[in-house]
């Protein structure tokens, strides 16, 4: 009895087992599939980061316009810079004014027709009489030499690289950014011209000019004093300038009351004519009435 008891037992606990097998197997195939559908996610989202980031990389129509716009800007901004900074090379560069020919090199466009007909006729003039030999240079910024005297230096030398070339040559010079001037020449130009004179360009003709930007009228008043200088004449001396005067045009409080008294003064007499003069008149008219009783 115990033995079947036994048997019994087992055999059940076997079909337990057996029954309970399939479901076992089915969950850990569950559990497989899960994992697997995880697996696939999360690969499926490495993919698509993948092709985001591929799509970023690539730029699109939009993108590739404005990485065109910002590189025009800065050739402009580059191509803009350049001539300021090349103005002083330009002018190095230029071969030096033949003699009787030129005498003008107006970087900065400063000149007018007619003031440079006027300069270039004085110069040739002057050089033809006495052999002195000026240059009016116009540059509208310096960046390389700021200093306007050390770049005339450096322009009379290099047009000029002897000393017997540059004895009686000048270089007047005029910086338009800044309003500097600068006169610079060999010794016997500088001789010639005088110091007082230089002076008195540079202190006078040259800033009171530039005050109100009369560029033409700067170099051409400065031309006339080089020339007269250069050839013996009477210096025509430096442009006025023009002052605002500093007198009071407001009145005293003392002064306010002063003419407050007269004008009261004479409007009260007027008002005692208006009202005497015609009382005298009446009473005078009636006294010499006949007719009149005196009721």
């Amino acid at each position: 009895v115990v033995a079947r008891t036994h048997d019994a037992t087992m055999s059940a606990v076997t079909m337990t087992l057996a029954a309970r097998a399939p479901v076992a197997v089915k969950a850990k195939r569950n559990v497989a599939l899960r994992r697997a559908a995880t697996t696939c996610k999360s690969a499926k989202s490495v993919v698509t980061c993948v092709a985001a980031r591929s799509d970023d990389a690539v730029p699109g129509p939009v993108k590739r316009l404005a990485s065109a716009i910002v590189g025009l800007g800065a050739a402009a901004t580059l191509f803009s810079a350049s001539p300021v900074s090349a103005a002083e090379l330009e002018i190095l560069k230029t071969p030096a004014p033949a003699a009787l020919k030129g005498y003008i090199v107006d970087d900065s466009g400063l000149l007018s027709k007619a003031s440079s007909g006027a300069i270039n006729s004085k110069l040739k003039e002057l050089e033809e009489t006495t052999g002195y030999h000026v240059n009016v240079i116009t540059v509208r910024k310096l960046v390389f030499e700021q200093d306007p005297f050390a770049f005339g230096d450096k322009v009379l030398e290099t047009w000029y690289p002897s000393l017997e070339l540059g004895d009686k040559k000048g270089n007047l010079l005029l910086v338009k950014n800044t309003k500097e001037g600068a006169i610079v020449g060999g010794p016997s130009f500088l001789k010639g011209v005088g110091n007082d004179v230089l002076d008195s360009i540079l202190s006078k003709n040259i800033p009171i000019n530039l005050e109100d930007e009369k560029f033409g009228e700067a170099l051409t008043s400065s031309v006339d004093r080089i020339v007269a200088a250069l050839e013996g004449k009477e210096d025509p001396g430096p442009p006025k300038k023009f002052e605002k005067s500093k007198e009071k045009t407001y009145k005293t409080k003392a002064e306010t009351d002063d003419k407050r008294d007269v004008f009261s003064n004479v409007v009260i007499g007027l008002l005692v004519i208006s009202f005497v003069v015609p009382m005298v008149q009446y009473f005078g008219y009636v006294a010499g009435d006949p007719d009149w009783d005196g009721e």
